[in-house]
């Protein structure tokens, strides 16, 4: 699911752009200010402010769609030289490409800036921004750091779907919750009283190793992973056959992705995609600044740029080397 942002800019009928004192979201019968028109179902409230952005000259909101492509109808509300107004839209919600990133990127741009203060960066916010993407996207394609997750797997089930945070699954342990042999086999304790003579003892043997043979023995467990086609909507599926009896579940292994709206929180994580974004960004700059004279003075960012590429090279280096647990092999 992608965000779409509503955008409004009001003008007289000369042309001449006008500032109203509030402008909100709120049809004529205060029941919603977007809606969606195939369920009519209120995406967002009624009398939701918009708020002005100067760098564009216009009033904005922005909102999680619900699902892509939807067609919605929203009324904007204002109030200039006191006098109150309203007009009716409809606006059909973006598709993602797979490029456009949907994920709210403010705090690491904020630190990639402040890493150049007290300089003002020449490059672009949404520059900066494809740096953050790009550098995500790295991780996605080159990264094998380890996570974990137990997945549901009723018994019956053909497939179950993997959070949408797995890139590849490696291992899958089948889990069943055990009990008290005391509790399940009441057969061994009479009046209170634990009897655990030889033949209690045998007994004991004989059904536990009986039970596990009817759970593990002659079943040939197996699984495989199919990558989801969307992995930002679904993830992807394991199938499983021969699953042990009176399994409920299944801990899965594999390799960890950043999902397109993922607040990343993993500290190496972290660190490695503002590195990286970081070493791309002085890249940038450096082109900028060979191409531009300061003062008469030519100043072609060469010492930049090259610094820019050694740090690119050696994280990818260290990627490759302290996050790559994965061998991959195939047995013949």
């Amino acid at each position: 699911m992608s965000v779409l942002t509503l955008k409004e800019s009001f003008a007289t009928s000369a042309g001449a752009i006008v500032t109203p004192t509030s402008v909100v979201l709120s049809d004529p019968t205060g029941v919603y200010g977007v809606k969606r028109n195939d369920t009519d179902a209120v995406v967002v409230v009624d009398a939701t402010p918009m708020v002005y952005v100067v760098a564009d000259e216009n009033w904005q909101y922005s909102f999680v769609q619900p699902a892509d492509g939807l067609t919605y109808t929203y009324w904007v509300e204002w109030v200039y030289g006191g006098e109150t107004f309203r007009d009716e839209h409809t606006v059909i919600g973006t598709v993602p490409d797979g490029l456009t990133s949907v994920r709210n990127t403010d705090k690491y741009l904020d630190w990639i800036k402040a890493e150049f203060q007290p300089l003002t960066l020449a490059t672009p916010d949404a520059t900066l921004k494809q740096c953050v993407e790009n550098a995500i996207r790295y991780w996605n394609t080159h990264s094998a750091y380890k996570i974990g997750a137990m997945v549901a797997y009723p018994s019956g089930s053909k497939r179950v779907e993997i959070p949408k945070d797995f890139k590849q699954v490696t291992q899958v342990s089948p889990s069943r919750a055990t009990s008290w042999i005391w509790n399940d086999h009441p057969l061994w304790t009479i009046t209170g009283v634990q009897i655990l003579d030889n033949v209690t003892s045998d007994l004991i043997m004989m059904t536990e190793a009986f039970r596990n043979y009817q759970i593990y023995v002659g079943s040939d467990f197996r699984w495989t992973f199919i990558k989801s086609e969307d992995p930002d909507t679904t993830g992807g599926y394991l199938y499983a056959v021969n699953v042990p009896k009176l399994s409920q579940s299944l801990f899965v292994n594999g390799t960890k992705r950043v999902t397109a709206t993922e607040d990343i929180k993993q500290q190496n994580i972290l660190d490695w995609i503002l590195s990286y974004a970081l070493a791309l960004t002085k890249m940038i700059e450096g082109n900028t600044l060979r191409k531009a004279s300061i003062v008469d003075i030519k100043n072609d960012g060469n010492d930049l740029v090259r610094e820019g590429k050694e740090e690119k090279i050696a994280l990818q280096e260290r990627l490759a080397r302290d996050a790559r647990w994965v061998v991959m092999a195939r047995r013949v």
